[in-house]
């Protein structure tokens, strides 16, 4: 298929031709470990995980690297305040090396949950503090930087004319990173830290030997230097989401273009926010946010809050609410009972190919076509609608809507099958008469509590015309 994909760097919908044919070079920013990853942060890593599947579907080696971020990451865009491993450190009294596994393991658990393809690297940037003095040591041999006394080496934004380039800026017009407080120390509003000194009379739990000083990498510099060591001088897509697009990622190519040439990388891509009911974004830093485990423990589905997100475009913001995520969740639910009953048909038939391959296809050119995921799951709508493809074809379907799209469809109408099929032990079911009689009987307060006890006991009872019915919670 022909891959259309909308590049932050042109600001257009671009056809997609691979540096090399048949391989795409793939790097996401990762998540920086020291809190829980929060729901607005795992949107864009769904989304990224559709990127790759499309590449993979449409015959694509991917080379997929994503990064984890365990120090440099500041909790000022103006270089300035506490690394945040090392407040994360602080705030869960545990060493910021504990705190990173953690936290790395945590994002790992909802990673897999989510059904996200595991990256061919995953980097933390903690391995990689050599390549990073490296790559500040040549910046530093061409002129780029600078030293600010007691604080680190900063690259100067004045040396490298197309600063701001990705989002349109430049240093005599709209300047990214211009929201910042400006530090006067710094010759530019935009100049970032390459490296930043040990405060004095300070241990720190990170900080290593450099040509400059004790002290530690900034968060702009780990992605330059680890996706060059795995992805070569230049490579075809770079993605993250949309707030790191302004100052991270201009950065990032602020670096590297000086020392590879332009373009460095062929293909940005970014994720719009999440957004919660009072239209801000979902961030860590406010304190409050949602993770995995609130869905969780609300019983929701990991792929209901993956189908909520594939239900909006990539670059469009997707307000969150948990009578949104309810609404998805029962889209998604009656998808997999439709399936349940295709897959409980004795009379399947046969696949046929010639209609496999035109909804085949019609989905991956809908995909393809940057990114068209709402678009897609109409398609799997009117696939499961429609009487003119046999059982068994739309079975093969959905085994590719699964690698497609990750919903994991099939594996959840045969949990479903299963569990309809176990009887209920005789306590529940005598639960479940008692709940019939006292409906009966008009004693609704004794039919709601039966119910909770049943629901408790991990039943779900439903009513149907022909009594009631108990089904086994998954």
């Amino acid at each position: 298929m022909t891959i259309k994909l909308f590049n932050t760097m042109s600001r257009k919908i671009e056809e997609f031709k691979p540096l090399e044919p048949g391989k795409v070079g793939f790097y996401v920013c990762g998540p920086t470990v020291y809190h829980y990853t929060h729901i607005g942060n795992l949107r864009s890593f769904i989304q990224n995980d559709i990127l790759k599947r499309m590449l993979i579907e449409n015959g694509y080696e991917v080379t997929h690297v994503m990064n984890i971020t365990d120090v440099g990451h500041l909790t000022s865009d103006a270089d300035s305040g506490e690394d945040k491993m090392e407040k994360g450190a602080a705030r869960d009294n545990k060493s910021v090396f504990e705190v990173a596994k953690f936290y790395t393991d945590a994002f790992i658990k909802d990673f897999n949950d989510l059904n996200l393809i595991s990256p061919t690297h995953m980097p933390k940037a903690t391995d990689y503090i050599q390549e990073q003095i490296d790559l500040i040591q040549q910046l530093e041999a061409r002129g780029y930087t600078y030293k600010i006394e007691d604080d680190g080496i900063y690259y100067d934004t004045s040396k490298f004319p197309g600063y701001g380039k990705l989002t349109g800026g430049s240093l005599s017009g709209d300047r990214a990173g211009a929201r910042v407080e400006f530090n006067n120390k710094k010759r530019n509003p935009t100049d970032f830290a390459l490296w930043k000194f040990s405060p004095k009379n300070e241990k720190r739990q990170m900080e290593w030997d450099s040509p400059w000083g004790v002290g530690f990498p900034g968060w702009h510099t780990e992605c330059c230097a680890m996706s060059m060591k795995l992805l070569g001088k230049h490579f075809d897509i770079h993605s993250g989401g949309e707030d790191l697009s302004r100052i991270h990622h201009n950065n990032e190519i602020a670096q590297s273009e000086p020392l590879v040439g332009a373009p460095w990388v062929n293909y940005w891509l970014h994720i719009s926010f999440l957004i919660d009911k009072s239209g801000e974004k979902m961030s860590k830093s406010k304190g409050e946010f949602l993770g995995m485990d609130a869905l969780r423990s609300r019983g929701f589905d990991s792929m209901a809050y993956r189908y909520l997100v594939l239900l909006s475009h990539f670059q469009a913001q997707l307000a969150f609410s948990w009578e949104g995520l309810e609404a998805a969740s029962n889209g998604y639910k009656n998808i997999v009972k439709k399936l349940a009953l295709l897959l409980n048909e004795t009379d399947k038939g046969n696949v046929d190919r010639g209609v496999y391959d035109e909804w085949h296809d019609k989905m991956l050119s809908t995909l393809s076509d940057n990114m068209k995921t709402a678009e897609t799951l109409v398609i799997v709508q009117d696939l499961l609608k429609t009487s003119e493809v046999n059982a068994a074809t739309k079975i093969a379907l959905f085994e590719f809507v699964d690698r497609l799209l990750g919903l994991q469809f099939i594996d959840r109408a045969q949990k479903f099958n299963a569990l309809e099929a176990e009887t209920a032990p005789t306590e529940i079911q005598s639960l479940a008469d008692a709940r019939t009689k006292a409906k009966s009987e008009k004693n609704w307060a004794l039919a709601d509590e039966l119910r909770a006890k049943i629901d408790a006991a991990g039943w779900l009872v439903t009513d149907t015309k022909d009594g009631s019915k108990l089904i086994k919670k998954s």
